[in-house]
């Protein structure tokens, strides 16, 4: 019994080591539209096998279907702490979190418009700004939402390491899958436990 406890405490751990870490699988466009030459909106990847509405705040990285990588998962919490984002800036993650808490209502046109505001704001430039890409770009970079806490808007998925794929935005939360592996962990360690004191 104690051999038992002892390797699912073990796999409990490694799991942990791992929680921040998810696979994506670039499905295809989803409800995204044509934008000056590329998609813009909300993809679909898979996330841990789960498909998922993405948006990418990556300009300068091109994936096509299939493409796969591994990428960490963070919070506005530990974007805050200096996580490892592929933008430095807490600034403009909070500029793009306002920027995403407008999609879930928007068409699909209007969040490619936000997207272009999106792209501009990570990398000034990337892509031409219509006239209403440019007004919630201006929205965003007024100062206002310099501060933006979008802990309950979404997460940040960073390519690891960060030439290997897209840095995706997700709505939070993210699905449960996810997050399933470390529960059951939980699970396990907690019916082993139990098992054992009855025995006692």
């Amino acid at each position: 019994m104690r051999k038992l406890l002892v390797l699912l405490f073990g796999m409990m751990l490694s799991s942990f080591a791992h929680a921040a870490t998810v696979s994506i699988e670039f499905v295809g466009p989803g409800t995204s539209v044509p934008y000056h030459g590329v998609h813009a909106g909300y993809y679909i990847a898979n996330v841990n096998g789960t498909p998922t509405a993405v948006m990418c705040d990556d300009f300068t990285n091109v994936i096509h279907a299939g493409d796969t990588w591994q990428a960490n998962t963070f919070t506005y919490t530990d974007v805050l702490g200096g996580a490892g984002t592929k933008f430095s800036g807490i600034t403009k993650y909070a500029q793009v979190g306002w920027l995403y808490s407008q999609t879930s209502a928007a068409s699909p046109s209007v969040r490619a418009q936000i997207q272009g505001a999106v792209w501009n704001i990570m990398t000034p430039g990337s892509v031409a700004m219509d006239s209403l890409a440019q007004w919630y770009h201006d929205q965003a970079t007024s100062g206002y939402y310099d501060n933006f806490n979008w802990s309950n808007i979404m997460v940040v998925l960073t390519p690891n390491p960060h030439n290997t794929g897209q840095e995706f935005l997700v709505p939070v939360p993210l699905p449960a899958s996810v997050f399933l592996f470390g529960s059951g962990m939980f699970g396990l360690v907690g019916f082993a436990r139990h098992k054992r004191h009855k025995m006692k």
